[in-house]
């Protein structure tokens, strides 16, 4: 099995809704700190703009998640520092600096973190 065959998969627009929602709900709704593990997935942000490139509202779509979401971010910055408080393992500024914009992914950052 190989990781860099691509398959094709057809879906209806209310099911690309779906997704798209689920892949919301985990990265901006879901409070539990385990959660960081799919919000922060390179694969799973690379499957949502895969559902975007196929979306019947690809530019809306594109226009609204270029904007800033203060609300998500300070989401995502309590998410992570929940995770923080309640490991032994400590991540370092940089690393939690790629878990912030991975887990913001697609919005655009307020300001350079």
């Amino acid at each position: 099995m190989s990781n860099t065959t691509e398959k094709c998969l057809v879906l209806k627009q209310s099911e690309i809704n779906a997704l798209k929602k689920l892949i919301m709900y985990i990265k901006f709704s879901c409070k539990e700190a385990e959660s960081l593990l799919y919000a922060g997935s390179p694969l799973i942000n690379n499957i949502f703009d895969k559902l975007l490139e196929i979306d019947d509202f690809k530019a809306e779509s594109k226009y609204f998640y270029k904007q800033e979401n203060v609300t998500n971010e300070q989401f995502i910055r309590k998410k992570i520092q929940k995770d923080q408080d309640e490991t032994l393992n400590k991540a370092d500024e940089k690393l939690i600096l790629e878990l912030f914009k991975a887990c913001l992914h697609p919005f655009s950052s307020s300001k350079d973190v």
